[in-house]
């Protein structure tokens, strides 16, 4: 395990040591997942359907649609 002093900056902002990035693949515009464990924060990388799957990079247009078409329905569920 390995630690990193960052610093809070302005409106909660903290930069991630490229270090780190880089090994996770963290760019600009990734999500990240953000659990309060009972004293600590744990941060987590999220990955895309099409990121994890060798073969779904070739149908990423697909997944995509798919992805949109459930957040539709979930919407539309929840206005029902």
């Amino acid at each position: 395990m390995s630690k990193y002093n960052v610093k809070v900056h302005r409106k909660g902002l903290i930069v991630l040591p490229k270090e780190l990035r880089v090994k996770y693949g963290i760019i600009e515009g990734s999500d990240v997942v953000l659990i309060d464990e009972g004293g600590q924060i744990v941060l987590i990388p999220r990955s895309r359907l099409v990121d994890s799957y060798g073969i779904a990079r070739e149908y990423s247009e697909v997944i995509d649609k798919i992805i949109e078409e459930i957040h539709w329905e979930r919407r539309f569920e929840a206005s029902s």
